[in-house]
């Protein structure tokens, strides 16, 4: 079977060993380094992974050999990464009004802007008070 680096792959984990994990899966085997099994600090390999457990494994790297590196760390990165595109009205939490004009919407942002621009100048005011009082 031919892979290709940004392949993900599915197998087991058939031998642990001190720096890293071996994975058999169909038409090979691959090397997961123990700094590609977590983005956090692995000290043993035994706390993440278990002999014959199956994982999923993105390949990273192929040498001249037919070597290949793999990586659980980088595939999880990704899938994090991912927004969910399920709902993308999550991405707008508050709509326009459609029965507003342009000129009553000014109004509001003009009058929201105010408020805003008067809290930090109380702020800034209050600071330089404390900061008078102190000397």
């Amino acid at each position: 079977m031919q892979f290709e680096i940004g392949d993900v792959v599915k197998g087991r984990v058939s031998t642990i060993t001190s720096f890293g994990a071996f994975l058999s899966f169909e038409g090979g085997t691959g090397l997961v380094h123990i700094s590609e099994i977590s983005t956090s600090y692995v000290k043993d390999i035994h706390d993440f992974l278990k002999v014959g457990e199956e994982v999923e494994a993105k390949i990273i790297t192929i040498d001249a050999n037919g070597k290949i590196g793999l990586s659980v760390k980088k595939l999880q990165q990704e899938r994090a990464k991912k927004p969910s595109m399920s709902s993308p009205a999550e991405y707008f939490k508050a709509p326009a009004p459609k029965d507003q004009s342009f000129e009553d919407m000014m109004t509001r942002f003009k009058s929201i802007s105010d408020d805003k621009m008067s809290d930090l100048k109380r702020g800034k005011d209050f600071k330089r008070r404390s900061s008078r009082k102190g000397k």
